[in-house]
């Protein structure tokens, strides 16, 4: 069993997806065989065609249209996932090296209880404010994870506030959170996807309505089609069912 799952979900911009794999694929062994990596297509307009490759590395596509479904991505990542830790991240934020084999090797002592939002290099507010995390990258204890959390798929369809929620979500149910501001863990690559819909006006109120009604968990996730998608031509995908979390 890894260490930890990194967990990043994309859409459109292959070449950037490529980028990534390249450099995991520069990391030392003693590194790789600690970590798994997860991609999940969250429905790009092109399929991308992925090469072999050595990394521990799995890629899910979802095939129903729905937009700004990042809860529902992330949710298919973690279900998938094997790492005792799970990091999400997304697909313009690059980790550094040094201080991620650090935290490798502190992942046993971190409190399972905790969300932890690593530090990040480049990370600016919607206003241009600087920052030091990004409310979307959390490492967290996979299996509390699928426990207590979970994103909040009613949020999918529009853009925004899934990460805010999800952290009142997790208070409610007894967890914490914590910054892990020790060292730059991270770099915003400041690459964002362009012509897309932002508009926070109708998350905003989504938000507004479940904290006033007792913040809990929507009922069900993955509510969309998927696959597994193959890394190797000849090799048929995976089955469709989820690993570890029970629809």
């Amino acid at each position: 069993m890894p260490k930890l799952s990194f967990i990043s979900n994309y859409y459109n911009y292959p070449d950037k997806v490529e980028e990534q794999i390249k450099y995991w694929e520069s990391l030392p062994e003693s590194f790789l065989s600690e970590v798994e990596f997860i991609l999940v297509d969250d429905g790009s307009e092109q399929r991308m065609d992925f090469r072999p490759t050595h990394l521990n590395l799995r890629v899910f596509r979802i095939t129903t249209a729905i937009a700004w479904n990042q809860a529902g991505a992330r949710n298919l990542g973690a279900c998938n996932a094997s790492g005792q830790w799970s990091l999400f991240s997304d697909i313009d934020q690059r980790f550094y090296l040094q201080p991620m084999q650090k935290l490798l090797e502190r992942l046993d002592y971190l409190d399972q209880m905790f969300m932890y939002y690593p530090k990040t290099k480049n990370i600016t507010d919607l206003d241009g404010s600087p920052q030091i995390f990004h409310v979307n990258t959390i490492l967290i204890n996979t299996q509390k994870f699928r426990e207590m959390g979970l994103y909040d798929e009613d949020f999918a369809g529009h853009y925004g506030y899934e990460d805010l929620y999800l952290g009142k979500v997790w208070e409610r149910h007894g967890g914490r959170r914590a910054i892990l501001h020790d060292m730059e863990y991270l770099e915003d690559l400041r690459f964002r996807t362009k012509a897309l819909d932002r508009d926070l006006t109708r998350n905003h109120m989504l938000a507004e309505q479940k904290i006033a009604a007792g913040v809990r968990n929507a009922p069900g996730i993955l509510r969309f089609d998927w696959e597994a998608v193959s890394l190797q031509p000849s090799r048929a995908a995976a089955s469709r069912d989820p690993e570890h979390c029970e629809l």
